[in-house]
């Protein structure tokens, strides 16, 4: 049972529950305030329910130069907080907005945050992402002290966030405010660490020592992402399926974990299924349930007009939505595309990512102009649009921790074609023509021709209304909401704040 809780269990079975937890999450991403990919849809949403269960939220974002975050009604808490960086303090202003549901944190420093992106442009990140995020862990913990702010737990996303542990019980391990308060790191993706010199240590304010292969180095590096591991009371991932690939496939990271002193859990993440709900989402054209079909012919129509395709309402088609990076399997997406619009399908590609990408993609819709559109661009409105009216989503992956983008898609009764990796794994049930059972198309070789003949096979249940109506069904059915989720993340809770406090 190393590294799982049996959640099956009552709550009491492993401790007492606290009553009230007052929580504070720590993230680089926030929808839709922020985001570059599902980070800022599983934190978003995580948030809401948890507040909804009880749990006293408040988030710590940093205020990007964003006009969802700009238009918030923002009150100034101080803007004289000095934020230590090396050598220097910074001043800096943190703002509060009161979203009814939590408390949003804003730590606003312009010459960090204010940027167009929030990791790096298409040509690659921002060379100085250790200064900035480690600005972001000092100043919120910084904050936390100077406000005497008491919190039982502090749940923190990525590597971006993960040097809180690490001030926690270094620089601010005596601060009466802060000394019992608990930590969960969750790591959304191992391939992304934060990596960065050995130099940048002499940012954080600590003696040289830490940077031992014991502590923060890794290959000879700073390791954000390792002083998050080692800092942090209890660290979970995404998914069952990933957790095991990771510690199978990656051992230069199971070096971080051990069996008995740092298991590595795992909790799937949900979606807010109010948010995401054919039947009343405002950002579509028209409404749609498992009861009427109607309304995602009408969605699926005003996308071809919006891309100008010059394909049918009857033609499949096709959707690649999110980050455009390898890890997606977007090389196998290049690699069938001119045989995917020879078979009569029209394909629709939304989102940013590695320039490569975005340039190939723009030339072959120049070549494909009516069969394929592309838009580099990532928003709430465009998303919902393309996930409610394509018929079939793309997700070839390479590695894929959890999958929230197939989780939206299945809500909506778009189809899934994906590759048995990570929480695609667990999320898709093979269709199986014989019955009618499953929810998509799923292959196992990472290989253009295994994605081709899987997108043949759902090709060929397209074709036959009656079969293609109950695969839609079968998706639409499918519960993945936080609601499910919420009791799983109370009990991590419980016992990261067992292991801080010896109970």
């Amino acid at each position: 049972m190393a590294g799982k809780i049996d959640f099956s269990r009552p709550s009491s079975y492993y401790f007492f529950m606290k009553e009230k937890l007052r929580l504070a999450i720590i993230t680089p991403e926030l929808a839709p305030y922020a985001r570059s990919g599902e980070l800022a849809e599983a934190t978003a949403g995580l948030a809401k329910f948890l507040a909804r269960s009880g749990t006293e939220v408040i988030i710590f974002l940093p205020n990007y130069r964003r006009p969802e975050l700009e238009s918030l009604n923002k009150e100034l808490i101080t803007r004289d907080l000095l934020v230590p960086i090396g050598k220097k303090k910074l001043k800096t202003a943190v703002f509060r907005a009161d979203l009814g549901r939590y408390l949003l944190y804003l730590i606003d420093q312009p010459k960090y945050f204010h940027r167009d992106y929030i990791y790096g442009s298409s040509q690659g990140d921002y060379l100085d992402n250790d200064e900035r995020f480690i600005f972001f862990n000092r100043a919120v913990c910084e904050f936390l002290a100077n406000f005497r702010i008491k919190l039982d737990l502090i749940h923190c996303h990525n590597w971006p966030a993960s040097l809180v542990p690490m001030f926690l019980k270094s620089t601010y391990q005596k601060k009466a405010s802060l000394k019992k308060t608990a930590c969960v790191l969750t790591i959304h993706n191992f391939s992304y660490q934060g990596e960065f010199p050995a130099e940048s240590l002499s940012l954080i304010g600590l003696d040289w020592s830490y940077l031992n292969s014991h502590q923060l180095a890794f290959r000879g590096k700073f390791n954000f992402l390792k002083a998050g591991i080692f800092f942090a009371d209890v660290v979970n991932t995404v998914s069952q399926t990933y957790r095991n690939e990771v510690l199978n496939n990656h051992q230069d990271v199971c070096s971080f974990f051990s069996r008995k002193n740092k298991p590595l859990y795992s909790i799937k993440n949900g979606i807010d299924d109010e948010e995401w709900n054919p039947a009343t989402d405002p950002l579509i054209p028209a409404n749609f349930s498992a009861e009427n079909f109607e309304g995602k012919k009408v969605c699926k129509k005003q996308l071809i007009k919006e891309f100008q395709l010059t394909i049918d309402e009857s033609t499949p088609l096709l959707a690649v939505v999110g980050y455009l990076t390898r890890l997606k399997g977007i090389d196998l997406i290049l690699d069938i595309l001119n045989s995917l619009i020879a078979s009569g399908c029209g394909l629709l590609v939304v989102g940013q990512g590695e320039e490569v990408y975005e340039q190939a993609f723009q030339k072959l819709q120049e070549i494909h102009r009516g069969k394929l559109g592309v838009k580099l661009d990532f928003n709430s409105g465009l998303y919902h649009q393309v996930i409610a009216g394509a018929d079939l989503l793309l997700m070839p992956s390479l590695e894929e921790p959890c999958g929230l983008t197939i989780m939206h898609a299945l809500r909506y009764g778009t189809v899934p074609v994906v590759r048995a990796t990570g929480g695609l794994r667990e999320s898709v049930q093979p269709y199986i023509a014989s019955n009618g059972q499953g929810t998509g198309f799923v292959f196992e070789d990472y290989s253009a021709e295994a994605l081709f003949k899987a997108i043949r096979e759902s090709l060929s249940v397209y074709s036959q209304p009656d079969s293609w109506n109950n695969l839609k069904l079968n998706c639409l059915n499918q519960n993945n909401s936080w609601s499910r989720v919420i009791r799983k993340y109370q009990i991590l809770y419980q016992k990261a704040i067992n292991l801080r406090t010896g109970g």
